[in-house]
């Protein structure tokens, strides 16, 4: 009954209102329905219904063509698609079930949840923003509890949350940040990867062209542009106090994917206008952003100083750009392949492939990349927990308003 009272008073109030200033109805709009979704008298906050339903009738309408075979140089790179839907993803998690079928649970930046038996929406925090490219922008999991890097705004601050969505709490709240105009929530950041009892979490300098922003990344009191560390329990110590961070690196633009391999941390980020990066992390070191860089400028293509000897070089630079996204380790059969060397893969979305990585064990130099040329914007690698799944060699990942795919490496020549 008080949903068929109050939806009609909150749609009077806001017609009376709008109709002279639609722009001043917007927010309190937001803050209503958000009410309504935390009193579970609707069922969504961010998409609409249509949508929602759209989604899950159409995520099982697999086609012939979406199946891919890329060939290599000594071995082939097979795709399948497996669950079809129109967005980005934020994040997936990947378990199989007894029936040898695999269970998905997709997170899309838009908030839909997609689940083989469910498609639907994430609860939001009120303050979330999808403005100025954001929205969920990360998802992971922290003793079995799934936490999502999220990008927040009010009239007078923009900021990122880690968000807990089953329990609604935050946990962690980011300072705001200056130059509001100039914010782009694409830079982010949200790589996570774990090791022993810590999570790894990047955090960008989200921006475009804002020296205020970027300068943030050498700020030691900003979390903007660092890889951060977290011990897993003093994320739910207390849901009122901030868990225990430490700055484990910084000096970082936009780092999207962050991985171990043998006893070694690696990091690939966007760079400004070419630049993009791969790193070897090293606790306490400074990676340089804004004050070095193989990149240009935006606008004016001027160069950024290429070197100081009181930052980290790079292992590897892309130029020009590829716009990377995630970084893991390579499959069992690959990493056996090339057993003498660290085997790393990597997705981009400008230059719409996979690649795999090779860097000597002894030297860490980079000895070579291949590139497979699957013409999607690739996002994400599929999960269990916070690290790479896989199943008798076979792992997943996702494109951009496609869908999720597996993959698997074979015909070795």
């Amino acid at each position: 009954m008080k949903k068929f009272l109050f939806i009609p008073l909150f749609f009077l109030i806001s017609t009376f209102i709008g109709h002279e200033n639609p722009k001043l109805i917007e927010e309190p709009k937001k803050y209503i329905k958000f009410l309504l979704r935390n009193m579970n008298l609707i069922d969504n906050f961010a998409l609409n219904e249509i949508e929602i339903k759209q989604a899950e009738s159409e995520k099982y309408k697999i086609e012939e063509k979406d199946k891919l075979i890329v060939e290599g140089n000594s071995y082939s790179l097979v795709l399948d698609k497996r669950i079809n839907f129109d967005g980005r993803t934020a994040g997936f998690f990947i378990d199989n079930l007894k029936n040898k079928k695999f269970e998905f649970d997709v997170f899309l930046q838009n908030g839909l949840n997609i689940k083989n038996n469910s498609t639907k929406e994430i609860f939001f925090p009120k303050d979330i923003s999808f403005d100025q490219n954001g929205g969920l922008k990360s998802i992971f999991k922290v003793n079995g509890k799934k936490l999502a890097i999220i990008s927040n705004k009010n009239i007078n601050c923009a900021y990122a949350t880690i968000y807990e969505i089953e329990t609604k709490n935050i946990i962690l709240k980011t300072k705001c940040l200056p130059d509001m105009k100039n914010v782009d929530f694409n830079g982010l950041g949200g790589a996570v990867t774990e090791k022993e009892n810590y999570i790894y979490l990047s955090i960008g300098a989200p921006e475009w062209d804002s020296q205020e922003i970027r300068a943030l990344a050498q700020e030691k009191d900003y979390l903007y542009g660092k890889v951060i560390r977290i011990q897993k329990d003093n994320f739910f110590d207390n849901s009122k106090k901030e868990p225990k961070i430490d700055i484990f690196t910084y000096g970082h633009k936009n780092p999207q994917g962050l991985t171990f391999a043998n006893k070694f941390f690696f990091s690939i980020e966007h760079g400004p206008q070419g630049g993009d990066e791969i790193n070897l992390i090293r606790k306490g070191k400074n990676y340089g952003w804004p004050e070095v860089s193989y990149g240009t400028e935006y606008n004016n293509g001027k160069s950024y100083k290429k070197f100081d000897q009181n930052f980290e070089k790079p292992l590897f630079t892309f130029l020009p750009s590829i716009a990377p996204s995630s970084m893991n380790i390579c499959p069992d059969n690959l990493n056996k392949y090339y057993s003498d060397d660290i085997c790393l893969m990597f997705l981009t979305l400008r230059e719409m492939s996979l690649y795999v990585l090779l860097i000597d064990k002894q030297k860490l130099n980079v000895i070579s990349y291949e590139k497979f040329k699957i013409g999607e914007r690739m996002r994400h690698f599929g999960k269990k927990n916070n690290k790479l799944y896989q199943k008798n060699n076979t792992f997943f990942i996702s494109a951009d308003g496609s869908g999720i795919f597996s993959a698997k490496f074979n015909n070795f020549r």
